[in-house]
């Protein structure tokens, strides 16, 4: 059984990452290499994050998401050919997280950010940035 997505609806209902039988890169933030700033603690300030690091390269790129084994960092799926280059997988990395900060604000959407950030239920607390 694959562990539970980071995202949920309003009601709690855990909204699964992915399934496809296409080719996935992940695109994951770390969030603590932020250098002076504070780690954000809602799901719309990580989002706006995301895209912001997304669009400026700093991000990496794996086959599979790294948030479930590295405390303080988020993945996100993007679809495609695995041959796509860097700048077009963050490009729409970017775009994702612009919509799922849509998603957010219109309250369709919740992000686990305890447990993101190492505060929730099976995680371990992490001071990042003194915050």
């Amino acid at each position: 059984m694959s562990p539970p997505g980071m995202f949920s609806r309003p009601d709690g209902t855990n909204i699964t990452e992915i399934k496809t039988t296409q080719f996935v890169h992940w695109v994951t933030v770390d969030f603590t290499r932020f250098g002076g700033r504070t780690k954000p603690t809602s799901g719309d300030r990580m989002m706006r994050l995301m895209a912001e690091q997304c669009r400026s390269g700093v991000a990496t790129i794996t086959s599979t998401p790294l948030h479930h084994t590295q405390p303080c960092c988020l993945s996100l799926p993007v679809v495609g050919d695995p041959k796509l280059v860097r700048a077009h997988i963050l490009w729409r990395a970017g775009e994702i997280a612009d919509s799922h900060w849509e998603e957010i604000m219109a309250g369709k959407l919740m992000v686990d950010t305890k447990r993101i950030l190492g505060d929730g239920p099976g995680g371990s607390r992490n001071i990042v940035n003194g915050a």
